[in-house]
């Protein structure tokens, strides 16, 4: 008989996965966190899936297990719309600088760069400023640059820009982490994979889901 699926607990702080046992006995034991209240918990499972984005090697690294991903710092730019019959419709990718261009009603949301600096969410007033500059090349009068709000987000990068999927060698711990720009895009595939992976099924999708 299937186990009921568990509450989702919001507000929770993740601070570290546990282990226990050595070698090919290792297993994750428990998630220690944190809740709203700033209230200590330990909190067990069957399986541990550090879905963390960026910051999956930093709760990885303790378990031995090294992630090659990046934080690569990307930006975003929201801007009132000025002229809808200047202002793009549907989303449209700027391949030479590397801005993908959406429509949210009645805002201009433009996204791009990749900045290797580290954990570090500043904002670089420079690069935020030639975000505008090309908006307003590429659709004039389209936007209200003189409101323009920023916001930066870090990209979880691996050197191929293939996310790590599957099993560790941990033996309850599984990955679904790296995804680079395409979170959104892969998600769904991403999560099926790993759902069927956790199960003891093979992926529908051709992938290398190694240990």
């Amino acid at each position: 008989m299937p186990r009921p699926w568990r509450a989702v607990l919001d507000e929770h702080t993740v601070t570290a996965l546990r282990t226990a046992g050595e070698g090919a006995s290792a297993q994750v034991e428990h998630v220690e966190a944190t809740d709203a209240e700033g209230r200590f918990q330990r909190i067990r499972g069957d399986a541990y899936v550090p879905a963390l984005g960026s910051v999956s090697p930093i709760f990885a690294a303790p378990l031995g297990i090294r992630l090659p991903i990046y934080p690569a710092k990307g930006y975003s730019v929201t801007l009132p719309v000025k002229d809808e019959s200047r202002a793009n419709q549907v989303s449209l990718t700027d391949d030479e600088f590397k801005l993908v261009y959406s429509r949210l009603g009645d805002r201009l949301r433009i996204a791009g760069t990749a900045e290797l600096n580290g954990y570090d969410r500043d904002l670089n007033r420079v690069r935020c400023e030639a975000i505008v500059r090309r908006v307003e090349d590429v659709f004039p009068g389209a936007g209200e640059g003189s409101e323009a709000q920023f916001w930066t987000g870090l990209r979880p990068a691996t050197p191929s820009n293939v996310p790590l999927i599957g099993a560790t060698r941990v033996a309850n711990l599984y990955l679904n982490t790296g995804h680079g720009t395409l979170g959104w895009t892969h998600a769904c595939g991403s999560g099926k994979s790993i759902a069927r992976i956790i199960s003891g099924l093979k992926p529908e999708v051709e992938f290398s889901f190694s240990k």
